[in-house]
């Protein structure tokens, strides 16, 4: 602990104690209290990456903030005049905390995944996490906010209010720049360094009214689903090889059998046997499933729908695409007044018959649904 044992001088005053910061509950501690109280004429040593701050009866009354030794008397503490008679006869003066200067680093992460609305995926739960970089700017102001008031007396609880705040904030940030800016999730990865500082902007209010600084955060990642990090990777391959979802699945259903044959063994004999001399099985098959889907014919399982926007064969009662991850509630879905094909709310034209989903009112112009018999609008009957 630093302490030098008190002992009778030769006129029989008590001998000055001298206090540090020992070496051993450094490390990563963010702040020291002396075990003990501080008497009149004691000596502390402060050194060149330390604060010590002086209290008495709960009250910070002076920081040490230059390195040196200094002996707690009226010359190194003027407060302590001021004090007169209330210290008079009293050789115990108080507390003493040491604070490090230097800054710190730590890491944070949600607990639990944050919810954002993304135009594409819907609502979509992502996870954050990332390193920060944080220092005590104003010891007196620190350890009134987080001992006094708080009541925190370990580095780690302070590590894990900010942690929370940082969350927090980058929620905050988030949803910022979604409103903002429309932010997707495909485009989160260029927006980093912005959310990194519109988050460094946000969190200093709060912080620096404890005393605080955070002074960068760095390494930031934002992670969805691994559902819809999947429906990403596949929506980028069609757009790359400039392919219809249709194409992708039938080239991967090809490269697949190309695999079974190249490992051998019965496998590998039965795929070389149904590949027929050289005639391309993948192709046939890719083409067999061209011609049903031309057809209209599908599958005998029990899927019943297909995505309104990539065609993937659906439960009746999904809600979002397996495959490219976009809403199929019946809300974004609507029939073909003519063929009474599925199609999405949006579309223009029917995807099976060609027939125009909107028409014009005749009086107003107004646009209608393609099976109006009335306008919405003036009232005008339709079809007559």
């Amino acid at each position: 602990m630093g302490i030098f044992n008190r002992g009778k001088s030769s006129k029989g005053d008590v001998a000055r104690n001298t206090y540090t910061w020992p070496v051993e509950y450094k490390g990563e501690n963010i702040l020291y209290k002396i075990p003990t109280n501080i008497y009149y004429n004691d000596n502390i040593v402060v050194n060149e990456d330390e604060f010590a701050v002086f209290f008495r009866d709960g009250k910070a009354m002076h920081v040490f903030d230059q390195p040196g030794r200094f002996a707690l008397t009226t010359q190194n503490l003027p407060i302590l005049t001021s004090l007169g008679s209330a210290i008079t006869g009293v050789k115990q003066l108080g507390e003493v905390y040491y604070l490090q200067r230097r800054e710190f680093r730590g890491k944070f992460g949600t607990a639990e995944p944050l919810v954002f609305k993304d135009q594409d995926f819907g609502m979509v739960r992502i996870r954050v996490f990332g390193n920060f970089a944080y220092k005590v700017t104003d010891p007196i102001q620190f350890i009134t906010q987080f001992i006094g008031t708080r009541g925190y007396s370990s580095s780690q609880q302070v590590i894990e209010w900010l942690k929370t705040e940082l969350i927090q904030t980058v929620n905050d940030a988030l949803g910022e720049l979604k409103k903002d800016k429309n932010m997707a999730l495909v485009e989160m990865p260029a927006y980093l360094q912005e959310i990194e500082q519109l988050v460094i902007s946000k969190v200093s209010g709060e912080v620096s009214q404890y005393g605080l600084k955070i002074m960068n955060l760095a390494g930031l990642t934002i992670t969805p689903p691994k559902e819809v990090q999947e429906a990403i990777d596949k929506r980028g391959a069609m757009g790359a090889l400039g392919v219809n979802y249709m194409q992708y699945q039938t080239g991967k259903a090809i490269e697949g059998v190309g695999e079974g044959a190249s490992k051998g063994g019965d496998s590998g004999a039965t795929a070389l046997a149904g590949l027929g001399a050289g005639a391309g099985m993948g192709l046939g098959m890719g083409g067999a499933m061209s011609q049903g889907m031309q057809q209209g014919s599908e599958p005998q399982t029990e899927v019943k729908v297909k995505c309104p926007h990539c065609e993937a064969l659906l439960a009746q009662d999904a809600k979002f695409c397996k495959e490219c991850g976009k809403e199929v509630t019946q809300a974004s879905m609507t029939k073909c007044a003519k063929c009474d094909a599925q199609i999405a709310s949006d579309a223009k034209f029917c995807k099976e018959c060609g027939s125009p989903t909107k028409i014009q009112c005749p009086k107003c112009d107004a646009e209608l649904a393609a099976d109006a018999k009335f306008c919405k609008e003036c009232g005008e009957k339709i079809g007559e």
